[in-house]
């Protein structure tokens, strides 16, 4: 059917207007954004209706936002070839017997979300071989090969393989209200009925914890499953969550009761969140991570941590075979960390993806005008984050808070390990060591 002249004009119009505003918005964020204060390399170039909708009033812009961003689960083996799959998606382990518990769960990468990714944030693979040491150049490209031909397979060939990722959940047994059979899951991952049982047969959950508003995909079925709980999330996550159906969180740890805009009239906040958890968990919000609003939680002297930390421990390297693994996750891993993570990949490496200092930057189209929360335009967002990362980090030396960390992408460290890795890390956000 060809369009109207009616439809057309309408069509024009409304491009014509995205354009003008688009230039308009461009030019007045120069003129008031402060750059980074650090070099991360070439600037990224985004397509033409992501540079309209940046430009867009935020009325529109971040209804539209929500929804693009709303939570998408991947597949898993389960999913792809039954119940009675030869392939279980969880590896339980116990971390502290009768109080803590993580489960490492894989699942097969979206094509929708390693597409995305590629044209985000690149995906060249001679730069990945030019960014590795000469002595594992020769891997790189046999890793390369390995990842065409893993793309290429089915989705039944590559769910017999396990999957090419893994995530972990962790829980914690505490007491509330007297009940010392109460669980708090941190981090839920998709929940199978065999998961639920298990999880049941420990305890009651009364708590759901999202640590990182760019970890959604699965706290909705967990809200699901687990109606009674207490979900503790970011601002960004229950409004991405509310728009799949999930109810509203109880509490959203990124507002604080000084700070109560009427758009959040009636939620729970931070403090009624740490006053719900009746001093059985410790909650450490990293104020100023506008990309993730990353979330710690302390419990039994264990810390949850989760998108601040994107390589393993020193001493968890060799564990994880990161040179010599064979695996399709190690291959990817690799591709990975010499795309985007080493030192010759961008000055600040080599702990970090380049895009999270991307998404510090308030010059940035990604960052000021298509993430849900946008770094503040005086650059004092990264201050904000030194200082909250700078206090927590203290709070956990103190004699007995804390001796070990579990981390959702960098696996098991010590307190030690972890405090230096976080300096390594995000100790560019004000130049000043955030150790004291």
């Amino acid at each position: 059917m060809i369009p109207s002249t009616s439809t057309l004009t309408a069509a024009l119009q409304t491009l014509a207007i995205g354009v003008i505003m688009y230039f308009w918005m461009r030019r007045k964020s120069k003129e008031q954004a402060k750059p980074l204060h650090v070099d991360y390399g070439e600037a990224m170039s985004f397509p033409f209706p992501l540079k309209v909708i940046g430009a867009l009033p935020d009325c529109i812009r971040i209804p539209l936002l929500v929804k693009g961003g709303k939570p998408t689960p991947p597949r898993d083996s389960i999913d792809v070839l039954g119940q009675n799959s030869k392939h279980d998606p969880y590896e339980k382990k116990i971390i502290v017997a009768g109080k803590i518990w993580s489960v490492r769960y894989s699942f097969l990468t979206s094509p929708e979300f390693k597409k995305a990714m590629g044209s985000l944030f690149g995906s060249n693979n001679d730069a990945a071989i030019a960014n590795a040491p000469d002595h594992l150049k020769n891997t790189l490209e046999k890793d390369i090969v390995a990842a065409e031909k893993y793309e290429a397979m089915s989705e039944k060939e590559k769910a017999e393989q396990g999957g090419d990722s893994k995530q972990d959940m962790y829980i914690a047994k505490i007491t509330i209200d007297g009940d010392d059979n109460a669980l708090l899951i941190y981090n839920p991952v998709r929940l199978h009925p065999q998961m639920i049982d298990w999880i049941n047969a420990i305890g009651t959950v009364k708590f759901i914890v999202s640590g990182s508003s760019s970890h959604t995909n699965f706290l909705p079925d967990a809200a699901k499953q687990f109606p009674n709980a207490k979900i503790i999330c970011a601002s960004a996550a229950d409004a991405k969550c509310q728009g799949v159906g999930m109810r509203p969180a109880d509490f959203l740890y990124d507002i604080v009761r000084d700070e109560v805009s009427e758009r959040f009239s009636g939620r729970g906040t931070y403090e009624d969140a740490t006053e719900a958890l009746q001093g059985q968990a410790r909650l450490f919000h990293i104020r100023g991570d506008v990309c993730t609003q990353a979330l710690f939680v302390l419990v039994h002297n264990h810390l949850f941590e989760v998108d601040l930390l994107y390589v393993p421990s020193d001493e968890k390297m060799k564990e994880k075979d990161f040179e010599t693994g064979t695996t399709i996750e190690h291959s990817q891993h690799r591709i990975f960390h010499f795309l985007l993570i080493t030192k010759k990949a961008y000055p600040i490496g080599y702990l970090l993806p380049k895009y999270r200092c991307l998404m510090m930057d308030p010059t940035s189209l990604l960052a000021s005008r298509l993430m849900i929360d946008a770094p503040k335009s005086d650059g004092s967002s990264c201050r904000q984050m030194a200082e909250s990362l700078r206090f927590a980090l203290r709070e956990l030396s103190q004699a007995g808070v804390c001796n070990q960390v579990l981390s959702v992408h960098a696996l098991e460290m010590s307190r030690e390990c972890f405090c230096q890795r976080m300096n390594e890390t995000w100790g560019w956000l004000d130049g000043s060591s955030l150790l004291e």
